[in-house]
């Protein structure tokens, strides 16, 4: 029993290494996203645009009155809200989204794996299929890296771009390198600590 727990301990420090990997690709791959934004905007506007043209203004006057009874309290749900939300997104979002990063990269992994064994000509083995596996999960991170970097890079070539080339090359490089360096730090405590590359996230 006591083995078992110090084997979670170990296996639960060589994952959080891996958990900020996730989430600082997450980050990447939001970033990434932002920069393209301009190519979604001016399509929205050009649809906007037509009918926008049947749309006829009007002044609108605006009063300022204070809130009464009702009101204060449906301030005070609103506010109750917003803080729940960020209670949420501080604390229960960041792991969910380490949860279905892992779930996503290992589906894609094992799905992957029977067509690596065939390709390779190797028998359909319990012990080919972990090591194929592990190895795969590699790769599906080293893309999870690359592929929102490359589009960071890419971002060069729009004809609007949404934040100057510089800041956004910076913060995209510094987003690669911290969930790069989190998956090496991840794999180096596994091995010091002897944990299976099969039980790593």
């Amino acid at each position: 029993m006591k083995q078992e727990t110090k084997r979670s301990v170990k296996k639960g420090i060589a994952n959080t290494f891996g958990s900020f990997g996730y989430l600082f690709g997450f980050l990447q791959w939001i970033w990434a996203a932002a920069l393209y934004l301009s190519v979604i905007q001016s399509v929205t506007s050009l649809i906007s645009s037509s009918d926008s043209s049947h749309y006829v203004e009007r002044p609108v006057g605006l009063s300022l009155t204070l809130p009464g009874p009702l009101g204060v309290i449906v301030l005070t749900v609103v506010v109750a809200a917003a803080l729940a939300i960020t209670v949420y997104a501080f604390f229960v979002l960041p792991r969910s989204i380490v949860k279905t990063s892992n779930k996503i990269v290992y589906k894609t992994a094992e799905s992957m794996t029977p067509i690596v064994i065939k390709a390779q000509h190797k028998h359909d083995t319990k012990r080919n299929r972990i090591k194929i596996t592990s190895r795969l999960v590699i790769v599906l991170k080293a893309l999870l890296i690359l592929v929102p970097l490359t589009l960071t890079v890419m971002s060069r070539l729009l004809q609007e771009q949404p934040i100057d080339y510089s800041i956004a090359l910076t913060v995209g490089c510094g987003l690669a390198c911290f969930s790069m360096v989190a998956f090496v730090v991840q794999y180096f405590v596994a091995m010091l600590l002897r944990v299976k590359i099969s039980d790593l996230w």
